[in-house]
């Protein structure tokens, strides 16, 4: 009895052995793949990296199967009730209007600075991280080179993010070995890519070093200025939800374009109206279907919709970001009157 339990021990202590060693060479092996060496000298040659140094750091990267599943399942894929349900909820809410409150001080200033409302500032975090409470417990250096040397449709976006990564690390002193982040590559509270982190991330603390990790401060002025220079129009609306009567609808649907702008006056002529008066009905919208398993709901989109979207180009995604500022502040002025 004991010879033989002493056996199976030692049968798994091989079997766990090997599956190291398989391991560990499945990810020593990645560095050696003829694409990740021709990038490798790519990045020598163009950046003037040092050829050992990055070539330690992927010898380094982990082979993660569930990222390439994440990748090819997105939540924006799924219907716009289950989307919602996840992120236009009562704990997103009340926390949002206790992020606004604590950090009133700095969201009053960076739409001073950049003409983004407080509300749609919170919205986003509490999209993205849930206030920062979930930033990702990946590494972005694993993320991105799985993604980035994959079979994904997309790998050439991931290659060119990790290029990001690397510059991004390289200028701010980080190590590429810790930044922790999203199954896709994307760091800190507001989970930007590491291209918009170093395009868009601003010090707007005035610490000296920008930080979207652990300074909220860095992170509301960083949105902010996303959002800014992606063409955000202060004081004008983000959505509008529509009635569509009759079916003259469906001409537009047939041949229209998914990414068509009308005026208000157009729509009318296809029985789309807004379902409550628009002050702004100067500007053009795109119309928006958010699809449910039995029915569809109809919005019309303006610029600042589509501001949203260069966050994440679902209409899903910039629809929650909307729904959840909306409540957030209708809340808090409700709480503020109420006092």
């Amino acid at each position: 009895m004991l010879r033989s339990s002493l056996g199976k021990m030692l049968l798994l202590l091989i079997l766990l052995f090997s599956g190291a060693i398989h391991l560990a060479y499945a990810d020593t092996a990645f560095v050696n793949r003829p694409d990740v060496q021709e990038y490798i000298q790519w990045m020598v040659k163009k950046y003037n990296f040092d050829k050992p140094q990055l070539t330690s750091l992927l010898n380094q990267v982990k082979i993660r199967p569930q990222v390439i599943r994440s990748i090819n399942k997105p939540l924006e894929k799924e219907p716009w009730r289950l989307y919602q349900m996840l992120f236009v909820n009562e704990w997103r809410i009340t926390h949002g209007v206790e992020f606004w409150n604590k950090y009133e001080a700095v969201l009053n200033q960076a739409e001073k600075v950049f003409g983004v409302p407080a509300s749609i500032i919170v919205a986003t975090i509490g999209v993205e991280t849930r206030y920062g409470q979930r930033t990702g417990d990946y590494r972005v250096i694993d993320s991105l080179s799985n993604l980035a040397f994959s079979n994904s449709p997309r790998a050439g976006f991931f290659r060119k993010e990790l290029t990001e990564f690397f510059l991004l690390t390289r200028e701010d002193h980080l190590d590429p070995l810790k930044v922790m982040g999203s199954y896709a590559g994307a760091i800190g509270q507001p989970q930007f890519m590491p291209s918009s982190y170093r395009y868009y991330a601003v010090n707007f603390s005035g610490s000296g070093k920008t930080d979207l990790m652990n300074n909220e401060v860095d992170v509301i002025g960083s949105i902010a200025n996303y959002y800014r220079k992606h063409g955000w129009g202060t004081n004008e609306p983000v959505a509008v939800q529509a009635i569509v009567m009759g079916d003259r609808y469906n001409y537009l649907t047939r041949y229209g374009h998914p990414n068509q702008s009308y005026n208000f006056s157009d729509l009318s002529k296809y029985g789309v109206i807004p379902k409550i008066p628009v002050q702004h009905d100067e500007l053009r919208v795109k119309i928006i279907q958010l699809n449910n398993r039995y029915s569809t709901e109809y919005w019309l989109g303006f610029r600042n919709f589509d501001v949203i979207k260069r966050y994440n180009q679902s209409d899903l995604y910039a629809m929650a970001v909307y729904q959840l500022s909306y409540y957030i502040k209708t809340l808090r002025n409700k709480n503020q009157g109420s006092n």
